[in-house]
């Protein structure tokens, strides 16, 4: 195997381990997801700092996704609109799924990934009732196992890096509107590549979906201690932050957008979020569940992470979608 492949393939395992730490959370009671565990074939318990954390990643996310859908299906109902949402980098994530158990349904959800993945994402869904129960009736197998196509959800195999190339074509080819209302989502993906492509990417964005938001998780802080030891850590595991040192802080995060002319942007690290966006009820919940005595540890990880929302549009719909 060459390097880059090598490389491709230690950046896809780390799907692996957020389904792993995923999977603790929601077994133990701090997120509810009956999905995960169907892509967890060894589980683990993680520490409670991990488990925290966890917590905080999947409230963010899943609080932004159903803002979004809320304020834009309220808004296709007067206008006759569709909304949609790009999961860049999806890995074994099951918001899709979360989400139509609730009945919660956008007018298309693309989720993007390496092929690999794909196809144990999608055999497993097929093979799991509960799952397969909430696609679409006229979902089909496509790719040779490796991509699942609708007209609402589709599962499409491909590389990041050739985005505008390779992606957007096959977007468009499977309906996606680059006039509607449009939620892009990458959860630690963006900066697993080198700075070209991932701008490339949201320079895409800008010019071409002219009502679109994005929300960003990914690390920062890389120049501090801790944030040495992260980049080390990883480094031992052969992988690389390529995005790091371009977009290092909260306000270089806001930057990138801002600077690309989009009318809003707002970032906020783990650690703030966790204090100013959790309400207290569901802290104390927390609390009862498993006893977190490493407090400085936990702020200390939860600063190198962040969280950035931005959006294209002066939109009534999208200012209303705030991180808190």
């Amino acid at each position: 195997m060459s390097a880059p492949e090598d490389s491709d393939r230690l950046v896809q395992g780390t799907s692996n381990d957020a389904a792993i730490s995923r999977e603790s959370a929601a077994r133990l009671g701090y997120i509810a997801d009956p999905f995960i565990q169907h892509f967890v074939r060894h589980p683990q318990r993680r520490a409670p700092l991990i488990n925290r954390g966890t917590f905080t990643r999947f409230q963010g996310v899943q609080k932004t996704l159903r803002q979004f859908l809320r304020y834009t299906s309220q808004n296709q109902q007067q206008h006759q609109t569709q909304n949609q949402v790009v999961i860049l980098g999806s890995g074994l994530d099951t918001s899709y799924f979360l989400l139509a158990k609730d009945n919660i349904r956008a007018k298309r959800y693309f989720e993007i990934d390496f092929a690999e993945i794909n196809a144990k994402k999608a055999a497993t869904i097929y093979k799991k009732p509960d799952m397969r129960r909430l696609l679409p009736a006229d979902t089909k197998v496509a790719a040779g196992g490796c991509e699942l196509h609708s007209e609402e959800y589709c599962l499409l195999s491909g590389d990041l890096r050739l985005f505008a190339q390779d992606i957007v074509p096959r977007l468009l080819e499977h309906g996606f509107d680059t006039s509607a209302p449009t939620l892009f989502v990458s959860e630690c993906v963006l900066i697993y590549l080198d700075p070209q492509h991932s701008d490339s990417i949201i320079d895409w964005i800008t010019e071409s979906v002219a009502n679109a938001a994005i929300l960003t998780y990914e690390q920062i802080l890389p120049s501090d201690r801790f944030g040495q030891m992260m980049i080390e850590n990883l480094r031992a595991r052969g992988l690389e932050l390529r995005g790091l040192m371009a977009y290092p802080s909260l306000e270089s995060t806001r930057d990138r957008f801002l600077s690309r002319g989009w009318v809003s942007a707002a970032a906020i690290d783990l650690s703030d979020y966790h204090k100013k966006a959790i309400p207290q009820s569901e802290l104390s919940r927390l609390a009862r569940i498993e006893f977190l005595d490493e407090w400085e540890e936990f702020s200390l990880l939860a600063k190198h992470y962040a969280f950035t929302l931005a959006h294209t549009t002066h939109s009534k719909s999208f200012a209303s979608i705030k991180l808190i």
